[in-house]
């Protein structure tokens, strides 16, 4: 009797036991705080946020590398026209060389239209320069002509040519020359806007176009025109990214002629004329 007993109030206290830690955890769960997600008005504000903030940082980076290319373009350009600018500058230093004055007599009659001379300048214009020298300072002479080249593949521009001197006429009889295009995209080289000047040894400007053949009698021609004044206008094919605008930049050289040109009409014999 005494063993029903306590079996009774041993099933009795598991069923209390059992009630009383269900209803803990009832109560447990009643306690938890309810957890909750972004709604979907918050996500659609967030990536809208998101979205012109990395637009704007990715924009700054575009327009840094657009502005880099431009830089670059420009410092491109600005190297093109510095090499011809002294390409030209050092042909013409060397104009006129070898001359009458490196001989003791003229190996061919008459001098300037020898094979062995240079005659120096030949024709001067606002957009060509035409003269006889020796580049490579080995005595063999050249003729050298710089033009302006208004119009055809990536003209308007400025060309050069070199051919060996023949024994000739040095304005009508020197084979024709192959062109090699030296500056592209140039501006100027027209009269109103020259590319080339010539100056007199008083500092009077030479009055353009002027070819060899100028009448030396009251000293107004090429014999005595012992500088040029070198223009160029150079313009970028691409536009500033900011300005939308294609840059432009202008280089000035000024040639002092170390060996004038031989005075070639209306004198006795081969004169140089300039001071």
């Amino acid at each position: 009797m005494k063993k029903h007993t306590n079996l009774m109030s041993l099933a009795v206290g598991r069923r209390s036991l059992a009630k009383n830690y269900s209803g803990q955890q009832l109560t447990t769960n009643d306690q938890r705080p309810p957890q909750s997600g972004f709604s979907l008005l918050e996500m659609v504000i967030v990536c809208a946020l998101l979205t012109v903030i990395m637009g704007a940082i990715f924009g700054q980076i575009r327009q840094g590398q657009l502005n880099s290319v431009a830089e670059q373009v420009k410092l491109d350009l600005f190297q093109e026209s510095r090499e011809f600018m002294d390409q030209l500058s050092r042909d013409l230093r060397a104009s006129g060389y070898p001359n009458t004055r490196n001989y003791s007599a003229d190996p061919y009659n008459p001098a300037q239209n020898s094979s062995q001379e240079a005659l120096g300048l030949v024709k001067i214009d606002a957009g060509e320069l035409w003269f006889e020298s020796s580049t490579d300072g080995s005595g063999k002479v050249s003729v050298i002509v710089y033009q302006f080249v208004s119009t055809g593949t990536n003209c308007p521009c400025l060309v050069r040519s070199q051919v060996d001197k023949v024994q000739a006429d040095p304005l009508n009889g020197q084979t024709n020359p192959t062109n090699q295009t030296e500056v592209q995209n140039v501006l100027n080289g027209t009269t109103n806007d020259p590319i080339f000047q010539a100056y007199y040894s008083d500092g009077t400007a030479v009055a353009l176009p002027m070819d060899l053949t100028a009448d030396c009698t009251g000293g107004q021609c090429l014999a005595n025109v012992n500088t040029i004044a070198i223009t160029l206008k150079v313009q970028s094919p691409y536009p500033d990214p900011t300005t939308g605008q294609k840059p432009t930049m202008t280089l000035l050289s000024t040639v002092r002629l170390n060996n004038c040109s031989v005075a070639y009409p209306n004198t006795s014999g081969t004169v140089m004329g300039c001071k």
